[in-house]
């Protein structure tokens, strides 16, 4: 019960004190306010002005007439340079070589490239307008497809990937000694990577 006590009259004072607080500050703002001194906003007046328009009404002089005109640039003559087109390009999808007795390649050669598939440039190149070039080897196995692709030559990284993809694509007619059809390693290709201007 002493407890008790002790702790209401501290609690009954602080709420005493605080009502008494609020009295005072209650009857300190309930006085009249006090006049303002009032003025007037003047006018604001524009003059009145007159727009006018003018135009460039100045004559454009004639240019002088030519005498002669200039002398008529002659036609270049070119040489037609000697190109062997009668190598078909084979479509890249579908195409398959197979070596054989029968329907194989008969006579011996070397490779041949059959099939050149141009690279996808890189998206993050492009939008940095990044330009470069990557040379990647490989081998032309006897089916003429190519395997072990990997990097010879690739300054900026960002290029081995498109062109180790294009690489996978290529066709080749495969190199024949004596009718059979053998791998030829490190061949090298070199891809150029430059933005359309």
């Amino acid at each position: 019960m002493l407890r008790i006590i002790s702790s209401a009259i501290p609690a009954v004072i602080v709420t005493m004190g605080l009502l008494l607080t609020m009295h005072l500050l209650i009857a300190s703002n309930m006085t009249e306010p006090k006049e303002v001194e009032e003025f007037k906003i003047p006018e604001i007046t524009m003059d009145n002005r007159e727009v006018s328009e003018e135009f460039d009404t100045a004559k454009v002089e004639k240019p002088e007439e030519v005498e002669e005109p200039p002398p008529e640039i002659p036609e270049p003559e070119f040489e037609a340079p000697d190109i062997d087109n009668s190598i078909a390009i084979a479509p890249e999808v579908g195409v398959k070589v197979n070596i054989g007795a029968v329907g194989g390649f008969s006579s011996d050669g070397d490779y041949l490239p059959i099939v050149k598939v141009a690279p996808k440039y890189p998206a993050r190149a492009a939008s940095r307008g990044v330009e470069g070039y990557c040379t990647v080897k490989y081998t032309v196995t006897t089916t003429g497809e190519t395997k072990d692709i990997v990097e010879a030559d690739c300054p900026n990284r960002i290029f081995l990937s498109a062109s180790i993809k294009a690489a996978k694509k290529f066709k080749y007619k495969p190199k024949v000694i004596d009718g059979q059809a053998i791998e030829v390693p490190n061949v090298h290709n070199r891809f150029t990577y430059k933005l359309a201007e």
